[in-house]
């Protein structure tokens, strides 16, 4: 694993997604209670950009076809998929002196 720094966790507003590019990765990320969520920002199903979706509780909307993914394990929950078993990676990501690390496979 790599860590990133990310600057500071003001950058992400809470209950907003925000996206960062990452070498040539692009990975979202929400703030929900003060607690950050990282995944991948690339829908598996149209490519929709998932960090400009819309937040429901703890999942995404993608904004081009609906699919839902859960934030905390990047599973899609839109029930005609679920059989399909898409998912979007999640990264572990975390707080130092006020910066965002986000952590990813090297």
């Amino acid at each position: 694993m790599t860590e990133h720094n990310l600057g500071k966790w003001e950058h992400v507003a809470d209950g907003k997604g925000k996206v960062f590019t990452i070498g040539d990765r692009l990975v979202a990320m929400y703030k929900i209670d003060g607690k950050l969520y990282a995944f991948d920002d690339v829908c598996p199903h149209t490519d929709g950009s998932l960090g400009s979706g819309t937040l429901d509780g703890m999942l995404v909307k993608c904004p081009l076809h609906d699919w839902e993914f859960d934030v905390t394990n990047g599973e899609c929950v839109t029930e005609e998929e679920l059989e399909n078993n898409w998912t979007v990676e999640t990264f572990p990501v975390k707080f130092v002196n006020d910066d965002i690390i986000l952590n990813m496979p090297s």
